[in-house]
């Protein structure tokens, strides 16, 4: 009966070691997420003060026809 309560102990201690490591991860996630949504917050604040941007749109040119582009010669 000694034995087998003598393992009992060990195994809840080894648990409970496991368990005090995962509450570390899981904290430094929890504090990580924590600062992402603090970041993304912030910038959605400043975006909403930045001044409004002028759009620019370039047009493309018409495309010259083949017969009458420059430097090159219409002789066959």
């Amino acid at each position: 009966m000694l034995p087998n309560r003598s393992r009992r102990r060990e195994w809840l201690r080894r648990l409970d070691r496991i368990a005090a490591d995962l509450n570390i991860l899981l904290l430094m996630f929890a504090i990580g997420l924590a600062l992402l949504d603090l970041t993304f917050i912030v910038t959605q604040q400043v975006i909403d003060r930045l001044p409004q941007v002028t759009r620019v749109v370039y047009v493309d040119e018409p495309a010259a026809s083949p017969h009458s582009t420059a430097g090159q010669s219409n002789s066959p």
